[in-house]
């Protein structure tokens, strides 16, 4: 997946509105995609407007940074961590970021995009990183299908 391919995406999957019940809508999308494809658990944060909507962790995944650290890498760039990824040989802030752990310089974060503003992130963390961002990716790509 290119840089090109990533910021489309980002163009694509953006929501009139973006509730709470949509939130849960893509966690549960996620879960099941998961438990179909995978061995491994992942966990997920949605955040929203500030406000944590959702955080959870499937059977035998622990706690690790790498949730809270997508979520900063997404809201501050205004990108997909992918993106960001894609991104930090070009961009000094995001090459910066590759040693600051706060930030996760790979997929796995995705914007939350309403009428053009990023309003939240939706994050994903266990497996490869760019399983992480292609669950997100179709999940949003199913929701908005059928909404």
């Amino acid at each position: 997946m290119d840089k090109a391919n990533v910021l489309n995406l980002e163009t694509e999957l953006q929501f009139e509105k973006f509730t709470h019940a949509l939130g849960l809508e893509i966690a549960q999308s996620i879960v099941e995609k998961v438990k179909k494809r995978y061995v491994k658990t992942v966990g997920i944060r949605i955040v929203h407007n500030d406000l944590l909507i959702l955080h959870y962790l499937m059977d035998g995944r622990k706690e690790s940074p790498w949730l809270n650290r997508k979520e900063k890498t997404v809201l501050e760039s205004g990108h997909s961590s992918l993106y960001v990824f894609l991104s930090s040989d070009e961009v000094p802030e995001y090459k910066e970021w590759e040693s600051d752990e706060a930030y996760a310089i790979c997929g796995g974060g995705f914007p939350i995009i309403e009428n053009g503003q990023v309003t939240g992130a939706i994050c994903v963390s266990g497996l490869e990183h760019l399983d992480d961002h292609t669950l997100i990716v179709e999940s949003i790509e199913e929701v908005l299908a059928s909404a």
